[in-house]
């Protein structure tokens, strides 16, 4: 039996006062009319959207004709607002997930049905909203010197990611096109232009850092991650269980102990203890005919 959706909760929201700036030139304008929409934001196991009210002004400068406000937290146009984004990217970020995974979570925990399209467009959005000169002074006050760099995969895009593991936060983020060694030489070396100076670099086992690494960072330890070893450890034990499995299966009952009682190959099988020959029962029944 399909589960009953939950009735959607509507939440108010008014930004059509009589007067807004242009948002060009700052300058007031009169408002001609009152409009409405709805945008879909997150609740917990719940429908929720935001309904909204709002204005469409008469510009009195030179930028534009007209002009609609907008809440702080909704883009012009936009299906969703931004805390649906945020979701997304600490699933992208924080979580490592990927596309499909970041759908299910969304869906199952929001009831958000959400296109893989709008995923990238969350990742482009939060490049757009990065302010890098001011990032980049606090990831250089707060590195630690450990350095931990992965790609996920998401698609037809990877995403580079850099993180530092002992202060627990993301230093640079890039969405590429394609997981090779000049992206990846290109995303390390902007770090190395920002005056990223590490001391220990993680990765995983691929043959994209070696080079990279020590054509840009020659002096810092290169170790590989504890999860990916253990990882290749445990790869490396199932297939040898697997080559064994197949040896056995080759190798059919040749070799195996033969059970008591179990004639051999060739051999005409035994009769049960007790049990008449059809010769014994032929003789009984013309004997006693």
């Amino acid at each position: 039996m399909d589960a009953v959706a939950p009735n959607p909760v509507y939440i108010a929201v008014d930004c059509a006062r009589k007067k807004a700036p242009c948002p060009h030139c700052g300058k007031l304008a009169r408002r001609k009319r009152v409009l409405q929409r709805q945008v879909r934001t997150i609740a917990y196991k719940q429908i929720a959207y935001l309904d909204i009210t709002y204005g469409e002004y008469a510009a009195r400068c030179g930028c534009c004709t007209t002009f609609r406000t907008n809440p702080d937290d909704v883009l012009p146009k936009a299906a969703y607002d931004n805390r649906v984004r945020e979701a997304v990217l600490d699933r992208v970020l924080e979580d490592g997930l990927n596309i499909e995974t970041v759908r299910q979570c969304m869906q199952r925990d929001f009831l958000l049905d959400l296109s893989s399209g709008f995923v990238y467009d969350c990742l482009h959005w939060a490049v757009q909203q990065l302010g890098l000169a001011e990032h980049r002074q606090q990831v250089l006050a707060r590195f630690s010197g450990t350095l931990s760099i992965d790609e996920l995969h998401l698609g037809q895009y990877t995403l580079l990611l850099a993180t530092d593991p002992l202060g627990d936060f993301p230093v640079a983020f890039a969405l590429v096109l394609a997981n090779d060694q000049d992206h990846m030489r290109r995303f390390l070396h902007n770090l190395k232009a920002w005056g990223l100076l590490p001391r220990v670099v993680v990765t995983d086992g691929s043959n994209l850092y070696p080079t990279v690494l020590a054509e840009l960072w020659p002096a810092a330890q290169h170790q590989l991650c504890v999860f990916h070893v253990i990882k290749d450890l445990n790869g490396a034990i199932l297939d040898g269980v697997k080559r064994l499995r197949r040896q056995l299966s080759r190798q059919g009952n040749r070799g195996r102990r033969r059970k008591r009682g179990r004639p051999r190959k060739g051999q005409p099988p035994r009769r049960p203890r007790g049990q008449l020959t059809c010769k014994e029962k032929a003789h009984f029944v013309f004997k006693h005919r």
